[in-house]
C-alpha cells in the first residue's frame, strides 16, 4: 500500500550563488534540465564501465570541469551576465576552478548519481582499459 507523502511544490527560478574572481563579478547559476542532461552525457561519455555495467572510473579528464563551470558561470555585465568560455576558465589556478566545480555541482544537484561518483574515484582506475 503506498504512504501519503503529500504534495510536491517548487519553483521555477534557478538557484543562483554570486561569485568574486579577481575582483570581478559573476553568477554562478543552477543548471536547468538541457543543461544538466548535457553535462550528465558529457561524464558518462568519459567513463570506465566494469563487465557487470558499473562505473569504475573516468577516462579522459579534459575539460570536465571547466566544462560544467562555463555552463554555469556568467560574468556580470552592463545591462545582464554573459556565460564563460572554457577557454578562459582553463587559464585559470586549479584551486579556483576546482572550488567553482565543486560548487556548481552542488548547486545543481549533481553528484548524486552513481555515474558522478565515478568522476571522483579511484585515479588507479582511470584510463585503464
Amino acid at each position: 500500500m503506498a504512504k501519503d507523502m503529500g504534495p510536491l511544490e517548487f519553483g521555477l527560478d534557478l538557484g543562483e550563488r554570486p561569485v568574486t574572481i579577481a575582483g570581478e563579478a559573476y553568477v554562478l547559476r543552477e543548471l536547468d534540465g538541457k543543461g544538466r542532461d548535457r553535462y550528465l552525457n558529457n561524464v558518462g561519455a568519459r567513463l570506465r564501465v566494469t563487465r557487470e555495467g558499473k562505473a569504475a572510473g573516468v577516462k579522459d579528464f579534459n575539460n570536465l570541469q571547466a566544462s560544467l563551470v562555463s555552463q554555469s558561470l556568467h560574468k556580470v555585465v552592463e545591462g545582464g551576465d554573459e556565460p564563460v568560455p572554457v577557454a578562459t576558465i582553463q587559464t585559470w589556478p586549479s584551486h579556483v576552478v576546482s572550488a567553482l566545480f565543486k560548487a556548481a555541482r552542488e548547486l545543481s544537484h549533481l553528484g548524486e548519481d552513481e555515474e558522478d561518483k565515478a568522476v571522483e574515484g579511484d585515479e588507479d582506475t582511470v584510463g585503464n582499459d
